[in-house]
């Protein structure tokens, strides 16, 4: 147990691996960010992508003429 605890402050105590820390904590906060941004907003963008899906859909739809023979 001693040894893994000395390896990691060792690790921790390294330029590189402060760096990667960092950028692996960073990686971390924004995670949870966007996780509660979904949670939060998920059903209000749901929503909003229907609705334009669903005008983009109609006037696709009303665009398109079939050519009868």
């Amino acid at each position: 147990m001693k040894q893994s605890i000395r390896s990691f402050v060792r690790f921790v105590r390294q330029t590189r691996a402060v760096s990667a820390l960092e950028y692996a904590i960073l990686v971390g906060i924004i995670a949870v960010a966007v996780g509660g941004a979904l949670a939060t907003f998920g059903d209000n963008i749901t929503k909003a992508l229907k609705t334009v899906g669903d005008s983009v859909d109609k006037t696709a739809v009303g665009t398109v003429t079939a050519k009868k023979p």
